[in-house]
């Protein structure tokens, strides 16, 4: 990686480690960072300009280098589902034709769930139910208990919830 102005050791090896899987928490341990504060430093070091200058950068780079972008990507997505929806007909074992005829609707949908998505037409949304939580409500100990979880949870990483 070319070296980019201002960027010390550490950011760069974090920008390196970044594009591999463009996740910042993890990037930021493989850089050397501290492992129990890497997902608040991640996250500080993508909102410095000389750090995010360095990852677009690099970015445009690769897929210049590679012949890869927006257009080579939606393009193969519109040949995969308008490949997939042509009835092509199956053949035997000397290339016979056999009269059944092919259609791969699960590749079709795949394709086009991912091209709607580029174009912005589907919305994930979620709905939450339930209580709202009136924290005026809330007594002077309980504000505190919850200052006191909230503080535990920034210290502790999440674990998974099965």
């Amino acid at each position: 990686m070319p070296k980019v102005e201002g960027l010390s050791g550490k950011q760069r090896r974090f920008v390196e480690e970044y594009l591999l899987d463009l996740n910042a928490a993890g990037a930021a341990r493989r850089a050397g960072y501290s492992p129990r504060n890497a997902c608040n430093i991640g996250s500080q070091l993508l909102k410095k300009e000389n750090v995010l200058k360095a990852i677009i950068e690099a970015q445009q780079r690769r897929s210049k280098r590679v012949e890869l972008d927006q257009d080579y990507v939606l393009s193969g997505l519109k040949t995969n589902a308008e490949r997939a929806a042509q009835a092509e007909p199956v053949t035997n074992s000397e290339g016979e034709v056999i009269g059944e005829y092919r259609y791969e609707g699960a590749v079709v949908n795949r394709a086009l769930e991912l091209l709607g998505k580029h174009l912005g037409l589907f919305v994930d949304r979620v709905q939450h139910e339930g209580p709202v939580l009136d924290l005026a409500l809330l007594t002077d100990e309980e504000v505190a208990e919850l200052r006191r979880l909230l503080a535990k949870a920034k210290r502790e990483p999440l674990s998974d919830v099965a």
